[in-house]
């Protein structure tokens, strides 16, 4: 019955399929029908259960993928450097110290001498020190070492592609030399989703192995690993010899549950199942603040990228890849899709990131011109395809409305596709292997603070089997463009060499983006402390119940 009620919004013709976030509202609300205010809590006193978009990948932070997973490898784990995330705002945030207390960086820009902080254990009572910070460049980057980890060159080369060297100096200094400067180099030790450059226990590594050391998740961060039951839930307890003070934890306990839903995690806030929930829909916010709960939003460097097939038989030709990109309607779909949480964005130079020009566009919504360019492309009727999806992860919410979205105005053009959807973990494992026969188009939510990301889905040196530049789009070029904005001397430098690489990716039209999308979490009243910064994850040290 609730179907019915989804009719036309906005321009005449235009039918939203509203069915997945409406159902949500309506069964909320049918299901507190009667009550003015949210259920008490079900968790233990000063244990805040927090439900995510989906479940986590391995706790291994140098195999680790999505950030999901890292919102919760960097509370385990530490590096040199660490964003302060605890001061909201929609500046970028401070790098600050953390197992460096602090650093030189040699005149030419390409040596980074880290000292220390002395009187850190691993959570297992191991030391750190310059020994323990050469085991894991060792494991992240020499592949002959007893304990590397095999998948991490692959997932990581956005972190190590210009790594030289790097020695103990002495018991608390570590040196690390690169080939170019890398004017990036302190905020991506900061940065994970794919892989993270974080330190995790000698000891832990080689008591269990490169096997079984994500069920033994061993660091020196805030929070202490305490289990994990896989599709259920995840728990970190504070680390009450966490060597800094002034971001001890304050909650006792943090259980991290993935509930892909967004019905399901909205039941449970309600019901007080759970304290937190990220991304609710759209549809559900007012009925939740009516309910006593608090929205938190804020701006986020994340945008939805459109991967292309570039050895689809249809893909190959620039100009279908055009008329894709002119089939969009990106500016109703920001306003009716995410309702007004998102606004439109073009190519590949995110919101919040470096190189980003509000007035940039790669294309124009030109449904009638998309239909040209594909018929002069041998396509006068169209022709079929097929988008894999994912359901999301991180901030993502109603995916699949967002791929039907696509998939209608590309079929005003002719190009008609089907949907295939996947669970996030098994999504990304597929894009690592490559787009598959058949598939012309896929999406995910990306975008960061630095232009890492790119370095993992436009080079060369990403190409399948690593990850991700999964449509094969082989153009080194960019490879050159991209060296040269990392090893910039100053900002404009970065940008002029940023906007070069946009522009070739635009003609050569190798991706294109639809829309930039706000941060969205709920919170129970008797949470406090927690805030958002304009970043993918969050900081929960000083997240607590009253």
């Amino acid at each position: 019955m609730f179907r019915k009620q989804v009719k036309s919004i906005g321009s005449p013709g235009r039918f939203f399929n509203v069915w997945s976030t409406v159902a949500s509202s309506a069964i909320l609300a049918v299901t507190l029908a009667g009550s003015a205010m949210i259920a008490p809590t079900a968790a233990a006193a000063n244990t805040v259960v927090f439900a995510v978009e989906s479940d986590f990948s391995r706790l291994d932070p140098h195999a680790s993928r999505t950030w999901n997973t890292f919102k919760v490898v960097r509370h385990i784990f530490e590096s040199f450097v660490e964003e302060d995330l605890t001061k909201g705002g929609d500046v970028t945030p401070e790098i600050v110290p953390a197992l460096a207390e602090r650093w030189d960086v040699s005149e030419d820009g390409k040596s980074y001498t880290f000292h220390l902080r002395k009187g850190v254990q691993f959570h297992d009572g191991t030391p750190w020190n310059a020994e323990a910070a050469k085991f894991n460049l060792d494991r992240m980057t020499k592949k002959d070492f007893e304990f590397h980890q095999p998948v991490s060159p692959g997932l990581m080369g956005w972190m190590w592609q210009d790594l030289d060297s790097y020695e103990v100096v002495d018991e608390y200094t570590f040196k690390i030399n690169l080939k170019q400067p890398n004017a990036e180099f302190l905020r991506r030790m900061a940065a994970g989703g794919s892989g993270a450059p974080r330190m995790i226990s000698p000891t832990a590594v080689k008591t269990h192995g490169n096997d079984n050391i994500e069920q033994h998740p061993i660091g020196t961060g805030p929070f202490k690993f305490v289990e994990r039951v896989v599709g259920e839930k995840l728990v970190i307890a504070r680390n009450d010899a966490y060597w800094n003070e002034a971001r001890k934890p304050k909650a006792e306990q943090i259980v991290l549950r993935g509930i892909p839903e967004v019905a399901t995690r909205e039941l449970a806030l309600v019901s007080g199942e759970v304290d937190i929930i990220g991304t609710p829909s759209p549809d559900s916010l007012e009925f939740l603040k009516q309910q006593g709960v608090e929205i938190v939003t804020g701006q986020s460097p994340m945008f939805y990228v459109m991967w292309i097939n570039h050895k689809d038989p249809h893909f190959k030709d620039v100009r279908v890849r055009k008329a894709m990109c002119m089939a969009i309607n990106r500016e109703d779909m920001a306003k009716y899709q995410r309702k007004g949480l998102a606004q439109p964005s073009y190519g590949v130079l995110n919101l919040g990131g470096p190189g980003y020009d509000p007035a940039y566009k790669d294309c124009e919504y030109d449904p009638e011109g998309a239909k040209k360019l594909l018929a002069e492309a041998g396509y006068p009727d169209g022709f079929t395809t097929r988008m894999d999806w994912t359901f999301g992860a991180g901030a993502d919410v109603n995916t699949k409305g967002d791929a039907e979205w696509l998939q209608r105005d590309f079929e005003k053009v002719g190009i008609k596709a089907t949907i295939e959807m996947f669970d996030n973990n098994t999504f990304w494992e597929m894009m690592s292997k490559g787009m598959r026969d058949g598939t012309g188009l896929t999406s995910a939510s990306w975008g960061e603070s630095t232009f890492a990301w790119l370095d993992q889905v436009v080079t060369t040196n990403a190409l399948p089997p690593n990850c991700c530049n999964s449509g094969y789009y082989d153009n080194p070029k960019i490879d050159e463009l991209l060296a040269q904005a990392r090893g910039a001397a100053r900002p404009e430098e970065m940008d002029k060499k940023l906007h070069e690489a946009r522009d070739v990716i635009a003609e050569d039209m190798a991706f294109t983006s639809y829309y930039t999308a706000m941060s969205v979490y709920a919170v129970r009243p008797d949470v406090k402390g927690f805030v958002l910064a304009p970043q993918h994850w969050f900081d929960l040290t000083a997240v607590t119940k009253q």
